[in-house]
């Protein structure tokens, strides 16, 4: 039987997790070796399926927690395939959660499931890096694990985009090196984009890149600009939504001629998001991660759970997605102190320069574990 899984914040400390790696090339590479090494230096039972020469490139040290399951995949199609997946399949019911990373590998993990009862059945995370869906053996690929996996973690956006209607839950991946390499920095004036986004002089102005769809919190945000006047009538707050999504319709047509929110264009992100005075972050952001943001050097809060603010650290405030009065607190407390909207910025950029991202990467995994056990298929 599988540990069952109920601890808040993370999996059971005896919760036992598989990774099985095909490359070590790559940011999906260095996933794989942050996360091994990173499960066990926490004490986590820790199995490797993978080839001898990737066993002795991550140098793992010797452990009880340890286990090495030999496998021969490599990072495409074999003729072993076929073994690979049957080993792995001989071995699903002594896990809990399998971790394959690369496209490929967690094709093999999700066709190990095959004969296996649901009750003996680990729960299936993959992280997918870019692949042509169109080419024959990606687009197979690409069907076992929609069909098996209960998380999909995408190196880009349309990466997890493109599984989101199979998959319980898709995410972007937590990276050491971005998938697609991007430095955001503004190109227009604090200024004149203020100006652009008709700010009136002496007036504040809050930015959020939060994808504009629905949920908790576009509603909180909405709901914070529109009544934030009477709850601070002394201060004058123009909210800026610079994300994609569905609902920016919606939001020009109900809210925008209304109240003191404004929809950013798309492309002007960097520009609007360095001209605030306060920035919200939320776990779903378009044009813009968490580390892009503290790049920008803005003071910050973080609208949703820990999970969400873990990259922040001590160096931003975090408010619960629902929870308007709260958001409007702590941006009020930001706007009534330049002393502390600076200290808070210089905190932010000091971030991205004193976080470390593998111990990050190996830390989140955990909570995302802990999705993927309340979602096994």
């Amino acid at each position: 039987m599988h540990a069952e899984q109920a601890v808040q914040g993370g999996v059971s400390p005896d919760t036992r997790i598989l990774h099985v790696v095909t490359t070590l090339r790559g940011a999906v590479g260095e996933v794989a070796s942050d996360a091994i090494r990173g499960h066990l230096a926490s004490g986590r039972h820790v199995a490797v399926a993978a080839r001898d020469s990737i066993v002795s490139a991550l140098d793992l040290p010797d452990s009880p927690l340890l286990a090495i399951i030999p496998i021969a995949a490599r990072n495409h199609v074999t003729l072993s395939d076929p073994d690979s997946s049957l080993t792995l399949h001989q071995h699903y019911r002594h896990v809990d959660v399998v971790h394959a990373h690369g496209l490929h590998a967690a094709a093999l993990a999700g066709a190990a499931m095959t004969g296996l009862p649901a009750r003996l059945r680990p729960a299936l995370v993959a992280t997918v890096g870019r692949h042509r869906s169109s080419a024959v053996v990606d687009g197979a690929s690409a069907r076992i694990v929609q069909r098996t996996a209960a998380v999909v973690l995408g190196t880009t956006d349309p990466i997890a985009d493109s599984f989101a209607d199979t998959v319980p839950v898709t995410e972007r991946a937590q990276l050491r090196t971005p998938d697609v390499s991007k430095r955001l920095a503004p190109v227009v004036g604090r200024a004149q984009t203020r100006e652009n986004l008709d700010v009136p002089a002496g007036a504040f102005l809050v930015a959020s890149p939060q994808r504009v769809v629905d949920g908790d919190e576009l509603t909180t945000l909405l709901e914070a600009g529109m009544t934030m006047f009477d709850h601070r009538p002394d201060r004058r707050v123009v909210f800026a939504l610079t994300g994609s999504g569905r609902e920016r319709s919606t939001v020009e047509r109900n809210f925008t001629r209304r109240h003191p929110i404004v929809l950013a264009d798309e492309g002007a992100a960097a520009d609007v998001l360095a001209a605030a005075d306060v920035v919200v972050a939320t776990k779903d952001m378009t044009a813009v991660d968490a580390e892009g943001l503290m790049q920008l050097g803005r003071a910050t809060v973080v609208l949703g759970t820990e999970r969400t603010a873990r990259p922040w650290g001590d160096a931003a405030v975090r408010v619960d997605p629902a929870d308007t009065a709260g958001l409007q607190h702590a941006i009020a407390d930001l706007l009534d102190s330049p002393a502390q909207r600076t200290q808070a910025a210089f905190a932010v950029r000091r971030r991205v320069d004193d976080a470390d991202p593998a111990r990050f990467i190996a830390d989140d995994l955990l909570d995302v574990y802990a999705e993927a056990l309340a979602h096994r298929r």
